[in-house]
């Protein structure tokens, strides 16, 4: 093979900012360019076959691993999880983003959230490529930020607000630590009546084949998994029942709500993005809460004759 320039260019986007529709305008103006889609999240691989069909060759990175195609462009959609998931249990992710970028002449990076840490890893690539370039059209933002932003008083209060919600009015997402949490809180909802559809590593692709049989249920109940460009219906509110220590996936879960410019609400334990906690309007709708939770635990201790 001729030797060619290897080049690398970085790109920072908020959530819901259209990279998809980035990559389709880039697939028009080069179309005698072959180009390469990458992509960790299964669900999402299939949802771009569907919709760029053969114009872009689309692939996880365990589809690609082993197959010596060469593309003048490759594309790595949700970088950061590089980083996060090919440092722990997806090792392979590394191998194969080497190896990709050594077949083809431009790499580019797309991510809403490139970290410090990140940053000085990208600048030990400068061997392996001939120029390195960033544009950043906005990094670690939420284009759309909650219009109601509550802090809860504690996880038990949290549970017993999601349990009295109402139902077949509104999707609300609910964000837990671990898959049995996830499973034990959808067990519990689906024994008081409501819709849910749940969502743990290694299910986004059967998740969303559930969502286009029930795409307006009450609850989605994830892990992060769900927290990285698989299409959603409207969301209203968001749960978090755990402190999230890590801010890009603290961001790229609030960024669920909003993706069309929605209004919408999110409860959480703590708030780590510096976002101003509003005291007097979440003083009164704790309190208002409340009071509706005892109302209807009282209903249930003195039902109407």
């Amino acid at each position: 093979m001729d030797y060619f320039f290897q080049d690398l260019l970085i790109l920072t986007s908020p959530p819901a900012s259209g990279k998809t529709f980035w990559v389709s305008s880039l697939r028009d103006a080069l179309s005698d360019t072959k180009i390469l889609f990458i992509s960790p999240l299964r669900a999402l691989a299939d949802e771009c076959r569907d919709k760029w069909k053969d114009s872009i060759t689309v692939m996880t990175p365990e589809e690609w691993l082993g197959k010596p195609v060469f593309h003048d462009l490759v594309i790595f959609d949700e970088f950061h999880l590089f980083f996060y998931w090919g440092d722990s249990f997806r090792s392979s992710m590394w191998e194969m983003f080497f190896e990709v970028c050594g077949r083809s002449k431009l790499t580019i990076l797309l991510t809403a959230t490139l970290s410090a840490e990140m940053r000085e890893e990208i600048k030990k690539f400068q061997t392996q490529f001939d120029h390195i370039r960033w544009i950043d059209q906005g990094n670690r933002l939420l284009k759309n930020k909650p219009s109601h932003y509550f802090r809860a008083p504690s996880r038990e209060w949290m549970l017993r607000l999601i349990e009295n919600r109402p139902m077949n009015t509104e999707v609300r997402i609910i964000f837990c630590q671990y898959r049995n949490e996830v499973l034990e809180l959808e067990k519990k909802l689906l024994n008081l009546g409501m819709s849910c559809i749940s969502c743990v590593g290694g299910e986004s692709r059967y998740m969303a084949m559930k969502l286009k049989e029930n795409p307006k249920p009450d609850f989605i109940i994830s892990t992060t998994v769900l927290s990285h460009g698989v299409n959603l219906p409207e969301v209203k509110e968001i749960f978090f029942t755990y402190q999230v220590k890590n801010i890009d996936f603290w961001i790229q879960m609030v960024a669920r709500g909003g993706r069309k410019g929605e209004r919408f609400s999110v409860y959480a334990l703590e708030n780590p993005t510096g976002m101003k906690w509003n005291y007097l309007s979440n003083f009164i709708s704790i309190q208002w809460q409340t009071l509706k939770l005892k109302v209807v635990s009282s209903s249930f201790l003195f039902p109407k004759s």
